[in-house]
């Protein structure tokens, strides 16, 4: 597991700019946004109605975060505060030509840095028992399994529920 410091200064080393050929830049998720986004969610098999965008866009406009990297959106993370306590991410998801370079790992630093600035002292997510990528970065973030709920998906798989102590 790496720190929070460890983590960023690993982005500055190179993984956001070096292999991404182009910065990084992690913002509010926007109304100009909702189209890409809704683009993403259909190119990574999510599925979600494209109103639930919006929702998130008005409704958490602090955790609502999009990638943008060279004016395109590669990525984007919707949270939001599930209990006073806690930070609950529901979705994260990054364009596939995006993966592994880094972008995923921005988000869920930003968003769990927004949860903690909302006093939030722990994030939960789930994750679906095939995503190992998922699980590694969410593992590697300090992550812990909590539980599984199953046929939790639409499709009938499983989902590991995951918590972090912030």
């Amino acid at each position: 597991m790496w720190t929070e410091e460890q983590a960023y200064s690993r982005l500055i080393d190179g993984m956001d700019t070096g292999i991404l050929k182009e910065p990084l830049m992690v913002r509010r998720l926007q109304p100009k946004d909702l189209e890409a986004a809704v683009e993403i969610d259909r190119e990574v098999l999510g599925g979600y109605d494209p109103a639930i965008f919006s929702a998130f866009c008005q409704y958490h406009p602090y955790t609502s975060l999009v990638a943008e990297v060279g004016g395109r959106i590669a990525g984007f993370v919707l949270g939001f505060k599930h209990t006073p306590f806690e930070g609950r991410v529901f979705w994260l998801a990054v364009r596939p030509p995006f993966q592994g370079r880094g972008v995923g790992l921005r988000l869920m630093l930003e968003v769990l840095r927004a949860f903690r600035q909302m006093g939030a002292l722990s994030a939960t997510l789930e994750v679906r028992v095939s995503n190992k990528k998922a699980h590694s970065l969410y593992s590697m973030l300090g992550f812990r399994m909590i539980g599984v709920c199953p046929a939790y998906y639409t499709d009938g798989e499983a989902a590991i529920i995951m918590r972090l102590q912030l």
